[in-house]
């Protein structure tokens, strides 16, 4: 049987290669599941008894780290935080980098057929001189060796870094469609805009829904977009992708009527971000959205904003404590927008609220969603 749906570029998974990543996964769960909890008991328990039984709560995450930096519990959660991550990516065996590397040439070629394809119909835009900003072409996020952006294989080993965090059952773009479940009912999106885009998953799932949306992205990395690329081939839509600064994007005043992302803004240090979200406004309509899904340190909680920290030191994200800090929706007001709010996201909020004294449930980090309007 014959059939014109393109190829679907991935790389071949033997056993070897889903049982090593199988034993990743399972070695996450442990680290997120019981050591966390034995860190927060340990924690508590100093923290009573530095109190006298009256269970003192350090006010801050500095005070926390004090009272963590010596619990067994917590420095092994650090140790696999920093190493599972590692070992994911650079076994030489069975890491993502050497699996992809194996199968450089095959990959690549299907990447850039599809690019040539979409370059000549103007639905991408690559900009080999573009300048990288030193904040994005210094730092090693998520301790991907090289960053996103260096090979041409990256965009491949980003994708698969995200599902294989993931148990294999599950969808990695299923936070996208909880999210746009969130969106204004009464607003229309005939175009929108993914505020980097990566490997395009957000978009593709935004097309699901939403088939009549004329939808683009932006990306520094050309390695990411062209897998977005190859990905909008795949499930035949269309996507009009470029590689393009943030800071200076080439479209018109009031354009789209969203500009959504995920995970971007612990990403960006503080300096240039109030040109950035200037940029979005910019290119919004009058009642067009900014939205998207981040973190948020949690008010009373120094426990749970140390761990957010542990992980942002332990995964190569040296721009998340000063978003900490940093207040967006001040800036968005600043700036002009209408509203700027954070929406709790009710699927993600695993987060117990109780008293030490009578919950000892360890409490987990809270993902809202972040919506401003022009």
């Amino acid at each position: 049987m014959t059939t014109n749906q393109p190829q679907s570029t991935n790389v071949t998974e033997d056993r070897s290669f889903r049982a090593y990543h199988s034993f990743m996964r399972a070695s996450r769960n442990l680290m997120e599941g019981d050591v966390y909890e034995t860190a927060y008991h340990a924690y508590i328990e100093k923290v009573e008894a530095n109190g006298n039984g009256s269970a003192k709560v350090p006010h801050s995450s500095d005070e926390a780290f004090e009272i963590l930096d010596d619990v067994p519990s917590y420095q092994l959660y650090g140790w696999m935080f920093r190493h599972l991550q590692r070992l994911k990516y650079c076994h030489p065996d069975y890491g993502l980098i050497a699996k992809a590397q194996s199968e450089r040439e095959r990959l690549e070629s299907e990447l850039d057929a599809a690019a040539a394809t979409s370059e000549k119909s103007g639905n991408l835009k690559l900009d080999p001189d573009i300048a990288y900003p030193d904040y994005y072409s210094l730092v090693d996020f998520h301790q991907h060796p090289g960053g996103v952006w260096s090979d041409p294989l990256d965009g491949i080993v980003y994708e698969l870094g995200r599902r294989t965090t993931l148990p294999s059952h599950m969808d990695s773009n299923d936070i996208y469609r909880l999210m746009f479940n969130y969106l204004p009912k009464d607003k229309k999106f005939n175009r929108v805009l993914d505020w980097g885009c990566g490997h395009g998953g957000m978009m593709l799932s935004w097309k699901e829904t939403h088939p009549d949306s004329e939808t683009h992205g932006v990306d520094l990395s050309a390695p990411c977009l062209k897998l977005a690329n190859k990905r909008a081939e795949e499930a035949g839509v269309t996507l009009h992708l470029s590689q393009q600064e943030i800071g200076k994007l080439d479209y018109p005043d009031n354009h789209f009527d969203m500009v959504m992302f995920c995970f971007m803004l612990h990403e960006l240090p503080p300096n240039p971000t109030k040109g950035l979200l200037a940029e979005v406004y910019r290119v919004l309509k009058p009642g067009g959205i900014f939205a998207g899904i981040e973190f948020v340190p949690q008010k009373d909680n120094p426990f749970q904003n140390a761990m957010l920290l542990t992980a942002a030191y332990a995964n190569n994200e040296p721009f998340a404590p000063a978003f900490f800090e940093y207040s967006y929706t001040d800036v968005a007001k600043e700036i002009g927008f209408s509203k700027a709010e954070l929406i709790p996201f009710d699927e993600l909020q695993n987060t117990q609220t109780g008293s030490l004294e009578k919950d000892d449930t360890p409490p987990f980090a809270v993902w809202p969603i972040y919506m401003f309007e022009k």
